[in-house]
């Protein structure tokens, strides 16, 4: 499958280099000179947690309009630069092309489907980590289940066409008809985790350890109380 990654960073990287080791063929798109010019000319290496290191060969280009229509193009970058960066890439994208957004939090689908139209989308959540350890080289920290589905929940041909192509890749990928939840679920994972180990200083397998931390990150995901007396939380 001819595939582009939008964002040749931690994520992006990692995904788009099992995706070329298995034979697709796999572009890397970002702006960072450095990153480019290093992926060129050393190829993308990447790490894991045992130390294992491999070079993967891919190419990198800061001009979508050199790489063609592409068949799927997955978009990895930041939520704020996602209208940017999708109608940077509109030159990789005709009327068969396949957009997957595997980005965290929420709203990035409407954001793609208002540019390329909700017709080409898909939206999914993965579960590896990854960190840059430098321009081209990045650290595949950990491994989980990658989950993707339509809009509308229908179990698609092409849906089913990208969940295979992962999966050949090692990636696994679970087609859902409940995609929203998925990404709703790792949204509400973030908002309870993510500033509970940056404010307290621990790493994630020591956040069950007490029960103030587990209230505390029960707060977390509960929403303020409106004016009415009833709030939401996110888990709700």
């Amino acid at each position: 499958m001819k595939i582009a990654i939008i964002g040749a960073g931690a994520m992006g990287s990692v995904i788009g280099g099992l995706l070329a080791k298995a034979g697709n063929e796999v572009t890397l798109i970002d702006v960072s000179r450095d990153a480019i010019d290093n992926i060129n000319a050393k190829g993308l290496r990447f790490e894991d947690k045992s130390g294992l290191s491999q070079t993967i060969q891919v190419p990198a280009t800061d001009k979508p309009s050199d790489v063609g229509v592409a068949e799927l193009v997955l978009v990895f970058v930041k939520c704020y630069q996602t209208e940017a960066a999708v109608s940077n890439a509109l030159p990789m994208i005709g009327p068969d092309t396949v957009v997957l957004s595997l980005q965290n939090g929420w709203g990035n689908g409407p954001r793609i489907a208002s540019i390329v139209g909700q017709e080409k989308l898909l939206v999914g959540v993965c579960y590896h980590s990854a960190t840059v350890l430098g321009p081209g080289h990045v650290l595949h920290a950990g491994k989980g289940m990658t989950f993707i589905g339509e809009l509308d929940g229908a179990m698609t041909d092409r849906l089913k066409r990208v969940a295979r192509t992962f999966n050949d890749a090692g990636i696994e990928v679970t087609a859902t008809e409940n995609v929203m939840e998925e990404i709703w679920s790792k949204l509400a994972l973030n908002v309870a985790t993510l500033p509970t180990q940056s404010a307290i200083r621990l790493t994630a397998d020591r956040l069950l350890d007490t029960p103030e931390m587990q209230s505390l990150m029960r707060g977390l995901l509960r929403d303020p109380v409106n004016d009415s007396g009833q709030g939401r939380g996110l888990s709700g």
